[in-house]
């Protein structure tokens, strides 16, 4: 009878994700956006990233309109570009904006069935996104993941016009929140993260009119903590 032989697993390895240079360029800037190097309403000149960077304009340009669409710069058209800059009044008429299109964008995705068994498991993904940045004290992933929780009730209302509007006007104040608190948040994030488990049930619940009461109520309640968490400059 012959000795039996064990045969020793073959390693597992994940793919390595190539990395361009112009996702380096956006990482660097936007580490030094959240790193206090680059303050809200500062002008970023092209010209100085690409020598500092050693990379070409169109690298730099790429990564500046990629960061515009995640909110955290501003392109002024044959001007400059700038950090994200708001003031309170600023801050607090987006919220009365989302207030309104996003409680109607909840009661459009009452109104046509939604959320459905799908929304609603990548709704719990972008909870546990949170809860888990609220765990580890991570502002980063919290923020990412309460952006992410708000795309998807923006967009099962089924209306792209009103997402696009929701898209354009909210995503700059999640990321200029982001570069305020980044460091130092006075959001009790756990609690806010248990107002959006309740803010699911609703949507999951409620008949539309009343979800869209609930959905304006409760963004209200979180630009008053905003509100109290943000300090002018």
């Amino acid at each position: 009878m012959s000795p039996s032989v064990t045969v020793k697993p073959r390693p597992s390895f994940k793919a390595i994700e190539p990395i361009s240079l112009k996702d380096l360029a956006l990482r660097a800037i936007r580490e030094a956006i959240l790193g206090g190097q680059l303050s809200p309403g500062e002008r970023i000149a092209e010209s100085r990233l690409c020598k500092q960077m050693q990379v070409g304009q169109n690298v730099v340009r790429e990564a500046l309109h990629e960061l515009e669409f995640q909110g955290f710069v501003e392109r002024v058209p044959n001007k400059a570009t700038f950090v994200t800059h708001f003031s309170r009044v600023d801050i607090g008429q987006i919220y009365r904006f989302r207030m309104e299109l996003e409680g109607f964008a909840a009661q459009l995705a009452r109104e046509c069935g939604r959320p459905n068994a799908e929304d609603a498991s990548r709704l719990e993904c972008a909870l546990s996104g949170m809860q888990a940045g609220a765990d580890s004290n991570d502002f980063w992933r919290f923020s990412r993941s309460d952006l992410e929780f708000h795309e998807i009730i923006w967009r099962i209302s089924g209306n792209r016009f009103l997402e696009k509007a929701l898209r354009a006007v909210a995503t700059p104040q999640f990321s200029y929140v982001l570069i305020r608190s980044f460091h130092q948040t006075r959001l009790n994030l756990e609690a806010v993260t248990q107002e959006h488990r309740e803010l699911l049930e609703v949507l999951k619940t409620a008949e539309p009119t009343a979800c869209r009461q609930f959905v304006t109520k409760k963004v209200e309640s979180f630009w008053q903590q905003i509100d109290r968490g943000i300090d002018e400059p």
